[in-house]
C-alpha cells in the first residue's frame, strides 16, 4: 500500500522496507500497535526528514535606498522595525511546485533581517514547521476550538494531514518574544467550495520590540495583525467585495482593541482588494497608514509595486495564469500618542529558486517589505 505524508517526499520503498522489518513483530504486538509504530515512524520523517534539496535563491538587487539605509541602521541612533508580508501559496492541490518553493522560502527567511514576518496560506502543518523554525518566535498552528484542525503547541505535530480542513493558514514570525496571540474568524463568507474548506480571519500577536538606540535600551510594544480576506472568484473584485468589506470591519475592530494596549499596530496581509476598492478605503479612512503611500505617494501606482500579475512573477506575470496586475498585499500601521512613526523604506520583493534548470518565483504573489522608523 502507499502512504502519503503532506510536505514530504518520503520514499514509498522505505515504507515497504520498514513493513518487512516489522513483520515478525505482528505476533507480539498485534495489528493496532504495529499501525501505531508505522505512523510514528512516518511522522518522525515528516518532521525531521523533509528530503528537500538545498535551494538556490535569487532576488532582484536591493534598491540603493535599502542598501544605504541598512548600512546606516548598524550605526544609527534610530529605532526601526522591519516588516515583511508574504503569501506563500501553500494549498498543494492548486499551488504548483510547493515541494520546491517551501524550503526555498524557509532559506530566504533564515537569511532575512526582519523583525516581524506576516505569512498567509501556510495551510499545512508540515509547511508551518519548516517556516516556524526560521525565526526565534512564532504563533501556533491550528484553529482554536476546531476538531478538524486543532490548535497545537509548536513542539507538537500532526501525524497525518491529508487536507487542511478548517485551518486558517496564517502565521506570524518574530525576532522578539511573542507575549500573546488571539484570533477573530469572519462570519461573512463566500459560498464557494474552495472558500469554505478553511477558515478566514485575522491573527494578532503582541510583542515588545527592544533595541539599543544611542547606547540606551528602548522598547516599543507592537501588535501585529495578519489577515487574508476572501478571494475574487470572478474576473474582477466587484462580485464579492461586499463580503470583503464586512471582513474588513472585523479586522478593524480587532485593530481598535489592539491599539488600546500597544504603542504600534501593524496590519498586513493579502486583502484581495485593489487601492481603488471600498475595502481599501475602509482601512485607510480608519486611521491606518499605507506604508507605500506614506513613502512614495506619487509613484504608488507604478507597475513595480504590483503584487499580483507582476511582470517578473513566473506564475501570474506575462504568460502565466493571470489576466490582470494589481496591488493586493499591504503593510499598514497606526500608533498611539507616545511615539511617532514614518515609513523609511519600502519595496516589492521578487525572490526565485531553480527548478529543472529554470528559475521560478517563490509564490504567485510578490511580497512586500517596509521599514518603520520610530521616534520615542
Amino acid at each position: 500500500f502507499k502512504i502519503s505524508v503532506p510536505g514530504t517526499k518520503y520514499n514509498t520503498c522505505k515504507i515497504v522496507a520498514k513493513l518487512y522489518f516489522l513483520k515478525d513483530r505482528m505476533k507480539r504486538y498485534g495489528i493496532l500497535t504495529l499501525l501505531n509504530l508505522i505512523i510514528n515512524t512516518i511522522s518522525l520523517q515528516a518532521r525531521h526528514g523533509q528530503n528537500y534539496p538545498a535551494p538556490l535563491i535569487t532576488q532582484q538587487p536591493q534598491p540603493q535606498i535599502f542598501k544605504e539605509f541598512t548600512a546606516y541602521l548598524q550605526r544609527s541612533t534610530l529605532f526601526t522595525v522591519r516588516v515583511l508580508t508574504m503569501n506563500v501559496w501553500g494549498f498543494k492541490v492548486l499551488a504548483e511546485e510547493k515541494g520546491t518553493r517551501m524550503p526555498a522560502i524557509a532559506s530566504y527567511l533564515r537569511q532575512s533581517q526582519h523583525d516581524i514576518v506576516f505569512i498567509q496560506e501556510a495551510w499545512y502543518h508540515a509547511d508551518f514547521q519548516v517556516l516556524k523554525d526560521t525565526f526565534p518566535y512564532s504563533t501556533f498552528y491550528g484553529t482554536p476550538g476546531s476538531i478538524l484542525c486543532p490548535s497545537i503547541r509548536n513542539d507538537q505535530s500532526f501525524y497525518i494531514q491529508t487536507l487542511p480542513f478548517d485551518c486558517h493558514g496564517l502565521m506570524i514570525l518574530s525576532k522578539h518574544k511573542i507575549l500573546s496571540s488571539e484570533y477573530v474568524f469572519f462570519q461573512d463568507r463566500i459560498p464557494e467550495g474552495g472558500e469554505l474548506f478553511g477558515r478566514r480571519g485575522a491573527l494578532a500577536a503582541t510583542m515588545e520590540v527592544t533595541k539599543a538606540v544611542a547606547g540606551v535600551t528602548k522598547t516599543v510594544k507592537v501588535s501585529a495583525i495578519n489577515t487574508l480576506l476572501a478571494t475574487w472568484y470572478s474576473e474582477t473584485e466587484l462580485l464579492w467585495t461586499s463580503v470583503r468589506e464586512k471582513q474588513a470591519d472585523d479586522v478593524l475592530a480587532m485593530m481598535a482593541v489592539q491599539k488600546e494596549k500597544s504603542d504600534l499596530v501593524v496590519v498586513a496581509g493579502d486583502l484581495n482588494s485593489t487601492p481603488e476598492s471600498a475595502v481599501y478605503k475602509k482601512f485607510v479612512t480608519s486611521g491606518l497608514v499605507d506604508t507605500l503611500e506614506d513613502l512614495k505617494s506619487e509613484k504608488a501606482a507604478d507597475a513595480q509595486y504590483m503584487t499580483w500579475g507582476h511582470v517578473d512573477n513566473t506564475w501570474t506575470g506575462p504568460g502565466g495564469q493571470n489576466e490582470h496586475e494589481d496591488r493586493l498585499d499591504y503593510i499598514m500601521y497606526t500608533h498611539g500618542d507616545t511615539i511617532g512613526v514614518t515609513t523609511s523604506a519600502y519595496r516589492t520583493v521578487d525572490a526565485k529558486t531553480e527548478k529543472d534548470g529554470k528559475m521560478i518565483s517563490l509564490s504567485d504573489h510578490m511580497w512586500a517589505e517596509a521599514y518603520l522608523r520610530i521616534t520615542i
